[in-house]
């Protein structure tokens, strides 16, 4: 009868335990729901925090820029840097902190107060700031700034949520409080069921450690989902919003990761100390544990690794003495909690058994300690599993999703390349959003460029130098360029400009850095994004539209085996298309078809050794560069052949700095239209390509469309 009960108490014991790991773990993540997200005050001063991570200041930074570009003078486009320094000094103070925190208090208003039911989180009081710290660096460019600047960063309506985060904030609420304590509850009742409680405290020890451990690595789990889910959108680069997702995490979870780390500790010790004490010398764990660290080594190992473990802490209590502090605080700690622990089973302990028994009570809890081990582990592999599984089948599923037709259309899959129109942007690469740009010929880079319907892009490759302050400087030696063929290249007034801009002469040489290839226009102290990054954003768009084929135009200063090894980094050579001038230039049905659905021109340096780079004005021919206005365009023929069977229109205002008033009237839907058809007679062929800049300022997207429509 004694047999059948201890069996029942044990079973009801192990439940108990297992009950309360499953309390703790979701009452740790109420608790801290309740107290330091829900709680407005709390949820305030971590959003002011997040301020200090460079990728969410970047972002809040990124975003006043752009509503002052946008709503602003096209001077702003050129002045982008200065805005951005200026900017990102404000964001750093005191006064744009405040507002910051006001504008966070809103946002917990919508999410977790029921008498809300709309609110506008935006910086405007962050306007007048910013306007004054602008004109107390140029007060010519401040005055450029207009007086109705809102940046407004998001609007949350009640009706977006459904109601969610204030039912759910209610309940958390409540359960922040019940959750804990019925936790405990549980613990409590599993060690006083137990048939030995020194087991039982064993058990509720790995329990609580699973729970800690399991809430660490979901928590991360979820993190690094989070981020590979999460892609930029307009303005902001991938990286870009992911440092500031990742700036966000840290802030409001970062402390429950620890939260749940805590809890893996305390109860590893527990268990550590229930598992060591012995029954018939209940003082004996502490005392032990004392002597083996304060007792000198019998054995020469012994004394050699704690002589090197004296030796390495005393060091680095000299160089880190705080950090020395706080791990003598965390390790007095643990013993203390190891001592209370063994202090308190000692109590509990039962002197009546046997030595035998006390020794079948020690292996009984080793067997239990490690099922329970054993569980958790398995329990950790399977949410690790699910998630990545999860991703993976995401993952699969993107790359099987059938082409719509090619380049949107399923009519064109049919046409061959000669057929169709492109959309084009000429220095796709140097855009205002993308930063360091002094001179600009685009707003948006290429990742929103693919996303808008731009399927041609011409860059410019250059050598280039990263310095330590995040400027590009040109590496003419590699190039064998010089400073003579650049200011030939340039106008007097450009390279004066440009050399005012960046404070130095250009061409100069530096120590800092390795040389790489980037995407330049003549000189890379004017604005530089690096090659490698820009062709990845190519490649990922391919992999996730695979109806979609892609021109690059290059003009290069770089050899074609440092051009093919930047497309290999890049993950593209799978892409590439060879295409014969000998040959019926392919359908885009068949390139799909290939796979082989990026073609890349070159201006020169096409010597065979690259078969995929391709010998651009053998198989383009475009018209004259140099127009300042729309009267000023020719549909006659500037480089290539006369056979050439590609036709290029040059279509931008080619004026410095590039400048977007000078450029709309070149991309009206109508103008484009109308030059299209004008220069299709005069040539006797199809328009291919259109290439322009500032092209989100003008319909070049919807003209290529209706042209291919028209076909």
């Amino acid at each position: 009868m004694r047999r059948i009960f201890d069996a029942t108490s044990l079973t009801t014991s192990i439940v108990l335990v297992v009950v309360g790991a499953l309390l703790l773990f979701a009452g740790t993540i109420a608790l801290y729901a309740r107290e330091e997200v829900i709680d407005r005050e709390a949820f305030a001063d971590r959003a002011v925090a997040a301020l200090d991570d460079d990728g969410v200041r970047h972002l809040v930074s990124r975003e006043i820029v752009v509503n002052l570009v946008d709503r602003g003078s096209t001077d702003l486009v050129a002045a982008r840097p200065l805005l951005e320094s200026v900017v990102d000094a404000v964001v750093q103070t005191q006064p744009f902190r405040q507002i910051f925190r006001r504008a966070a208090l809103e946002a917990n208003k919508i999410f977790f107060v029921r008498e809300r039911s709309e609110t506008l989180v935006n910086l405007g009081d962050a306007a007048t700031v910013i306007g004054f710290a602008v004109r107390s660096v140029s007060p010519k460019l401040g005055r450029e700034i207009p007086d109705d600047v809102d940046p407004e960063l998001f609007t949350l309506d009640r009706d977006d949520f459904a109601g969610q985060t204030l039912s759910l904030a209610d309940k958390l609420r409540l359960s922040g409080w019940v959750l804990p304590a019925l936790a405990l509850v549980a613990f409590a009742f599993a060690i006083v069921l137990g048939p030995d409680r020194r087991v039982a405290v064993l058990r509720v020890g790995v329990g609580i450690a699973a729970a800690g451990t399991l809430l660490a690595v979901t928590l991360l789990i979820l993190r690094a989902r989070v981020l590979a889910g999460t892609i930029g959108t307009d303005e902001v680069t991938n990286e870009e919003v992911r440092d500031a997702v990742r700036g966000l995490l840290d802030a409001y979870v970062g402390d429950l990761v620890a939260w749940g780390l805590l809890l893996a500790l305390l109860g590893v010790v527990t268990a550590a100390a229930a598992a060591a004490l012995d029954p018939g010398d209940v003082e004996a764990p502490a005392r032990r544990l004392a002597r083996r660290v304060l007792d000198r080594p019998q054995t020469v190992a012994g004394r050699v690794l704690r002589g090197a473990a004296a030796l390495a802490l005393g060091v680095g209590i000299v160089l880190a003495p705080t950090l020395a502090l706080q791990v003598t605080a965390i390790a007095g700690g643990v013993y203390l909690v190891f001592f209370g622990v063994t202090e308190l089973l000692a109590l509990l302990g039962r002197t009546e058994r046997a030595a035998a028994d006390a020794e079948a009570g020690r292996r009984r809890a080793l067997a239990m300690a490690g099922a329970i081990g054993v569980v958790t582990v398995a329990a950790v592999l399977a949410v690790v599993v699910v998630v990545t599984g999860a991703e993976s089948d995401r993952e699969t599923a993107l790359a099987a999703v059938p082409s719509e037709g090619c380049n949107g259309s399923k009519a064109l899959c049919n046409r061959q390349l000669n057929e169709v129109a492109f959309a084009g942007t000429h220095n796709s690469f140097s855009a205002a959003d993308s930063p360091g740009w002094y001179i600009a010929n685009q707003l948006r880079p290429i990742p929103r460029q693919l996303d808008d319907g731009i399927r041609l892009f011409l860059i410019d490759a250059h050598w280039g130098v990263e310095l330590d302050n995040g400027k590009v400087l040109t590496d003419f030696h590699t190039e064998q360029r010089d400073r003579n063929k650049v200011a030939k290249a340039l106008p007097p007034d450009v390279l004066a400009a440009a050399e005012r801009l960046v404070g130095h002469q250009l061409g100069g040489t530096t120590d800092e850095g390795d040389p790489d290839v980037w995407l330049c226009h003549t000189v890379c102290e004017l604005g530089a994004t690096r090659m490698a990054p820009a062709l990845v954003s190519m490649r990922e768009f391919l992999e996730a539209n695979p109806g979609e084929v892609v021109i690059l135009f290059i003009e290069p200063y770089v050899k074609p085996a440092d051009i093919a090894k930047r497309f290999e980094d890049a993950g593209l050579e799978s892409y590439l298309a060879t295409l014969s001038r000998d040959e019926p230039l392919p359908t885009l049905g068949e390139l799909v078809d290939a796979g082989r659905r990026m073609i890349v021109f070159t201006e020169k340096d096409a010597d065979g050794t690259v078969p995929w780079y391709l010998d651009g004005f053998s198989f383009v021919q475009d018209t004259p560069l140099g127009a300042t206005t729309t009267k000023e365009l020719s549909c006659r023929r500037e480089r290539g052949d006369a056979d050439s069977p590609l036709l290029m229109l040059n279509n931008w205002a080619d004026v410095f700095p590039p400048r977007l008033r000078a450029n709309r009237p070149f991309q009206t839907k109508r103008f484009l239209l109308k030059r299209a058809h004008e220069c299709e007679r005069k040539r006797g062929m199809p328009v291919n390509m259109i290439a322009v800049d500032f092209y989100d300022q003008g319909d070049v997207v919807e003209a290529v469309k209706q042209l291919n429509d028209e076909r």
